[in-house]
Formats: structure tokens, sequence, C-alpha cells
């Protein structure tokens, strides 16, 4: 007999009958048992939209996406084939058509599922739903650029341009009639050039209270908004300016002090980083006026597209020291009458000894030596005739040693005695003589001067009648 239950397969069967029907007796137990089950999410159905909108003009703006929570109790059976269908028999029904007011309003609903499940409702949460009903509009809403970041040391935000002026906005009447001005923000951290990217668009009441878009279901339909920034640089720039040289006065003999030495400004990057290196020039400074130095206050003037920076100064005073140079005041008598070639006349100069003031470097002027100045009288042309006459008087410097002085004063001409002369070649046309009667011969205001170097003047003839 044992050898029997040992080959046999009765004991594994009859093992399996006992777990079979030890699971049936579970499952019919379990599935007449009445259970508590909640249900969190049951959804909502929204009715009679259509009616509400042709009677108020609004539409259901929140309320469709609502759920409800739903405490039950049913027997096994049912609970297991309400999970079957995925709960898709049990929702919520709010009619809206009866509504007539804008804004929040709470409801009542109707719970719906399948009355064969033997479904018992113990309770529902919320007890009423909340439903926001309004009328959709679009506005147009200014633009307000803003800049999200700060720029790389030296450099700043300049202008911020949006590539449209609004935004076309569409939600509740609500919160469209609220918005006061759309932000356009870019981010910019340490940003060192100009750049165009898309802006991220908030609203903001006029108090400045933001509007959140989702929440508020606001959605803008004019498309997307681009925002230029223009970055510029802060450098320090020197200052410079030209000096015209006078005569006996180089450039080199000016000492030049500008305050301020340099100003702060703003513009294109590559544009400051050159002024920084090579400076600005802000006006000319002139020897001639400053020969002995003094202040002259100039304004400073930028190229365009650089601009100066808060708080730096519209001019600079510009302070001259004249250093080394020495003036020194000579008289000259060796002077020669130039008469352009013109034959038939005495020239003789009557001025005397003129003074001639010099400038240069003090080293040269201390040791100058006159006679490397070069006088010459001449005679225009139209000049001649008999009698006393001016002559443009020209002062050069000739000779070693001269470089760097010049002549700054000296009298523009001299007195010159023109008469004829006593013999005139074959050939030569006689000028006219200045009309006298025979007793009558014309005399120099002045006691005439000895005959200028280089001059053939012969002696005046003496008078008929004389000694």
């Amino acid at each position: 007999m044992k050898e029997f239950w040992k080959k046999s397969n009765v004991p594994t069967i009859l093992l399996a009958v006992i777990l079979s029907l030890a699971l049936w007796t579970t499952v019919q137990l379990n599935s007449g048992k009445v259970r508590q089950e909640t249900i969190f999410d049951v959804p909502v159905r929204i009715l009679e939209e259509s009616t509400l909108k042709t009677n108020t003009g609004f539409s259901v703006i929140e309320g469709k996406e609502a759920t409800i929570r739903v405490d039950y109790e049913a027997i096994g059976a049912s609970v297991a084939e309400l999970k079957k269908r995925n709960m898709e028999d049990i929702y919520a029904e709010v009619s809206v058509g009866a509504i007539t007011e804008p804004g929040r309003t709470k409801v009542r609903y109707t719970l719906r599922y399948p009355d064969n499940l033997n479904i018992s409702v113990r309770s529902t949460s919320p007890r009423l739903l909340e439903v926001w009903v309004d009328e959709i509009i679009t506005r147009e809403i200014i633009i307000e650029p803003y800049t999200e970041g700060s720029p790389a040391e030296g450099y700043i935000y300049d202008s911020l341009t949006p590539d449209h002026e609004s935004v076309a906005v569409q939600g509740p009447a609500e919160i469209i009639n609220q918005i006061s001005y759309a932000r356009a923000t870019l981010a910019a951290d340490g940003v060192t050039g100009s750049l165009t990217d898309l802006a991220s668009i908030s609203f903001f009441d006029v108090e400045g209270n933001l509007l959140d878009a989702a929440e508020n279901h606001l959605e803008i339909i004019s498309g997307e908004v681009n925002l230029s920034l223009s970055v510029l640089k802060e450098g320090i720039v020197p200052l410079h300016v030209d000096v015209t040289e006078a005569p006996g006065i180089s450039a080199g003999m000016a000492k030049i002090e500008i305050i301020p030495e340099s100003v702060k400004l703003r513009g294109d990057p590559l544009l400051i980083d050159r002024l920084a290196g090579e400076g600005i020039t802000i006006g000319m400074i002139d020897l001639n006026r400053m020969s002995e130095g003094g202040t002259q206050t100039l304004v400073i003037r930028t190229p365009n597209g650089v601009s100066r920076s808060a708080g730096e100064p519209a001019s600079a005073e510009v302070h001259v020291t004249v250093e080394g140079v020495s003036t020194r005041t000579v008289e000259i008598s060796d002077i020669s009458v130039d008469t352009g070639g013109v034959e038939g006349w005495d020239a003789m100069l009557v001025s005397g000894v003129i003074p001639v003031t010099v400038r240069g470097p003090a080293q040269l002027i201390e040791n100058f030596d006159e006679g490397r100045l070069h006088a010459v009288a001449a005679l225009a042309p139209g000049e001649f005739a008999p009698g006393l006459r001016q002559a443009a008087l020209e002062i050069t410097l000739q000779g070693s040693g001269t470089d760097g002085i010049a002549v700054i004063e000296a009298p523009e001409s001299v007195n010159v005695m023109l008469r004829q002369s006593a013999h005139i070649g074959p050939g030569t046309d006689t000028p006219d003589e200045e009309e006298t009667t025979p007793d009558e011969t014309p005399e120099p205001e002045e006691e005439p001067a000895e005959p200028a170097s280089g001059t053939d003047a012969e002696p005046a003839p003496e008078e008929e009648g004389g000694a």
C-alpha cells in the first residue's frame, strides 16, 4: 500500500482540488462582502456651454479640468467590475446654462455611475464645484523691455529695443482689463557684446503686481518678441591738445598740463579700446596768443558713438608754461635799398637806425649778434618819383646759430629819399621830375643820413648863387 501512494499521482491531485475549493470559497465570500472604497479623481463634465455662450457671450474658463473625491461602498464584485472599466462609468455633471454673471460661481453637480453595480455613495468632496466663466477678449498691450542680469566688468547695458511695440493678448475680460503693461525680459548676464534674443513675456497690473499667464489663462496670439540689447564699454581715455608754434617758440618749449588728464567715456567696445590707447584731442593751444603762458578752458568733445560717463566733466583746463625762451631788441643801421633794377635813380636811406626784436632759445638769444640780421628796403615799381618815399622793410636771419630764432617785431617800412641820377645812360628814358621853380629845390624833411650801404649816390649839386 505504501508503495502505491509513492508511485501514484493521486495525492497531488487531491491537494490541487482542496486548494481550488479553498480559493473559490474565498472569492465567493469576498465578492459578496460589502467594501468601502475611495476614488480621488472623478472627472467633471460641463453641460450647456453653448447655451451659456448664446445667452451671455461667456465661456467656461475653469471647471472642465476639475475632479472630485467620491467615497462609496459596494460588494466586492461591484468594486472589481468598476475597476475593470477603469472608472470610466463614474463622473460628475455640471450644468452652466443658468449662469448669468461673469466670475467664479459655485454650482451643484450630479454624480453619475452605473445603477447595476449596486454602488452606494457615502460622501463626495467638494460638495459644490467652482466654475469660472467670463467673456474671452483680445487686447494690444504695450511692451516695456527689461534686462535680467548684470554686464561684465567694465561694460554697461545701453539700449534695449523690442521688435514689436506691443503684443496681442487673449484671455478672460476680468484679467485682460487689469493688465497695465507687458514686460519683455531678456536674460543677459556677463554679456560683453550686443545681442538679439527671444524675450519672455510677463503681465503686470497698474500697481506692479504680476498676473501669471498660466494661472489666468492668458495667451499671446501675436507671436514671439525679440529684444536687441546694445552693450557699451566704459574706459579711461587720456586727453590731448594740439600746439601751434609761434615764431621763436617751439612746441617743446611749452609745458602743457591738462586737468583732468583723462575722462571716463562709454561707447562701442572696439572704439573705446582704441581711444583708451590713443586718447582724444580736445582742442588747439596757439603759442602766438599764449607766448607767455596762461590757462585756457577747452570743451571735451567726444567722437561720434562715444559719450561721457555719468559724473564726468564737460571741459578741461589747460595750463601752459613757456620755458627757455628769451627776447632781445637790437638796433640796426645797415639797411640795403633795393630799387628792383630801375635805372636813373639815386636812393638814400633817411630813417637811420631801427629797432628789431628777436625771440628764441635763451642761450642763443644771449649770444645773439645783430650782424646776423639782413635788412633790405624794397621800393615798389610804382613808387619811383623824386622826393621822400616809403620802402617795405624785409629782415631775414643769416648765418649759423640762428636756428630757432625769429624776428617778432620790426618796422614794416623805412623812409627813402629818391632823386634822379646826374648821368643817364644812352637809350634811357628820362623820368618825369616833380615840378619846381628855378629858385626852389625840394628838401627832405629830415637831415639825410649817410647813403645806404651798397648804393652809389653822388653828392647833390650846389644851388645857383651859392657860396
